[in-house]
């Protein structure tokens, strides 16, 4: 069973991943956590795990991404403006919305239709999703490849290079979501909502059954 999960995990990345997901009965916060256990090439304070998710024309595509920085939005009238951070590596989908972007930035056509996307990013603790943001037509405004590096770091050091996948994104509408609040709202709706065994309960000590 865990390797079929890391297979799903593997398949996500690439368009149809959601119906995989659906078909094997994976909830997305099982697919992030599982994530989150396999890589252990970066440190996040505790544990942390940024994942984008992607709604194309062409289907969805999800990945892991290591920086996500909004630019702009929480002022009235301001643009909203976010940038994602990644390792270089399989996003297909997304690469090809760069390139489309890079290859018409000049054309008036193409400025009229952006073939716009939508895009969910959760911010996680293992399976449990602390904060997201739901950003809807959406197109990539910039990207670049750059190599990172710190005043640690040389040629002849074992520590390493990061080459990185930059990406800009401006969009129309954005939705904050928070899922703590939520779940919070949920457990107390519950614990206030009688059983029938809680009523018939009250009732008998009201003398009334």
């Amino acid at each position: 069973m865990h390797k079929l999960k890391k297979i799903v995990i593997a398949t996500l990345i690439v368009t149809g991943g959601f119906m995989i997901l659906l078909i094997e009965g994976y909830s997305l916060s099982e697919i992030i956590a599982e994530e989150a256990g396999e890589d252990k090439g970066y440190n996040f304070a505790e544990d942390t795990v940024i994942t984008g998710i992607f709604y194309f024309l062409e289907g969805p595509e999800i990945s892991r991404f290591q920086v996500f920085r909004q630019i702009s939005g929480f002022s009235a009238k301001e643009t909203f403006v976010f940038e994602l951070d990644k390792i270089v590596g399989s996003t297909p989908l997304l690469h090809k919305a760069a390139d489309r972007a890079f290859l018409f930035r000049n054309s008036p056509a193409e400025q009229r239709d952006r073939a716009e996307f939508d895009v969910k990013i959760v911010i996680s603790q293992g399976s449990e999703q602390k904060r997201a943001f739901k950003y809807t037509d959406c197109f990539v405004s910039d990207n670049s490849v750059l190599t990172r590096t710190d005043n640690e770091e040389g040629w002849t050091l074992d520590r390493g290079f990061a080459v990185v996948d930059k990406f800009e994104f401006l969009c129309k509408r954005m939705n904050p979501l928070n899922p703590v609040y939520e779940e919070m709202i949920s457990a107390k709706d519950k614990s206030n909502t009688k059983n029938s065994i809680d009523y018939q309960n009250e009732q008998k000590s009201l003398g009334r059954q």
